[in-house]
């Protein structure tokens, strides 16, 4: 029995890498993913429950949809997925959605399997791609922006400090705030225009059952290459968690749209309640429901 506990360990240490770098490189996709969600449908919520449902889907879906859908078929051609039928924005009563992608790939090729989780969360990363996009293009301040973004030193190995990444995303936050909402960015059309076309995106960019169910399929064949991986380096006696966490760092840039993303939701939501609660309550005589 003298062989049992080296293995013990052996196992222990294959998972517990395992599971550390699988939350450097992938766990603010799913924290901010989850955040998305939240506001995204507190925002379907408002629309809904102050009898404006419809009004939401052609005020932001006519632009946000389109992009959601892109997002999914963008990751669909990076992975090698066949599209078998596409609608950017096609509102169907009967069942609530707006668009969907249909695609098929091959279950024997493992790039088209771990594709999956990438196609699934295809709206979140394409959607803050676009809108870092659209500062380039709209705000005057963007130099500003962008190396804001790019120095925030928020990075994947940080979550396993949660309390004070907290406190470095709030500070981020804020600081990105005032540029975004700089006074001599206020007197610009492109600014308003951005501010619209961010709020349609942000709007769509929550993720469906469908998406979540690709998106998971997905992680499942990631998770067996980094247990691979780290299973075969344990045997040769490397750990690779310092290699994934250097790596994480490199997501700094991409946490940082990610937080601009989060911001601009919250505030779409904020705007979103107040103007409706405003015109439900000159109605009703009464608050508009959150949930």
């Amino acid at each position: 029995m003298a062989y049992v506990d080296p293995i013990l360990r052996f196992i222990s240490r294959v998972l517990i890498s395992t599971v550390y770098q699988l939350v450097a490189i992938f766990g603010f996709i799913f924290i901010f993913g989850l955040l998305l969600y939240l506001i995204s449908r507190s925002t379907r919520k408002a629309f809904a429950n102050s009898g404006f449902g419809k009004l939401d889907i052609y005020l932001t879906g006519w632009i946000g949809t389109p992009v959601h859908e892109t997002g999914h078929a963008v990751f669909c051609l990076l992975f090698g997925h066949r599209i078998t039928e596409l609608k950017l924005f096609a509102p169907n009563r009967s069942d609530g959605t707006l668009g969907y992608v249909n695609h098929s790939f091959n279950a024997k090729s493992y790039y088209q399997r771990v594709g999956n989780f990438f196609i699934g969360t295809g709206p979140i990363l394409f959607g803050a791609f676009l809108l870092y996009v659209l500062l380039y293009f709209c705000l005057p301040n963007f130099n500003e922006i962008s190396g804001l973004i790019s120095a925030n030193g928020i990075n994947g190995a940080g979550i396993f400090e949660l309390m004070k990444s907290l406190g470095d995303v709030m500070t981020f936050g804020m600081e990105l705030t005032g540029k975004v909402f700089a006074i001599p960015n206020l007197s610009e059309f492109t600014f308003w225009l951005f501010i619209y076309l961010s709020f349609c995106i942000s709007s769509h960019m929550q993720l469906s059952l469908a998406d979540i169910k690709s998106m998971w399929s997905g992680f499942w064949a990631i998770l067996v290459l980094f247990l691979s991986g780290n299973f075969l380096a344990q045997l040769f006696g490397f750990d690779l968690t310092a290699y994934i966490f250097h790596l994480s760092r490199l997501l700094s840039t991409v946490i940082g749209i990610f937080i601009l993303a989060i911001l601009i939701s919250f505030i779409n939501l904020m705007a979103t309640y107040v103007v409706l609660a405003l015109v439900y309550y000159k109605k009703h005589r009464r608050l508009l429901p959150v949930l």
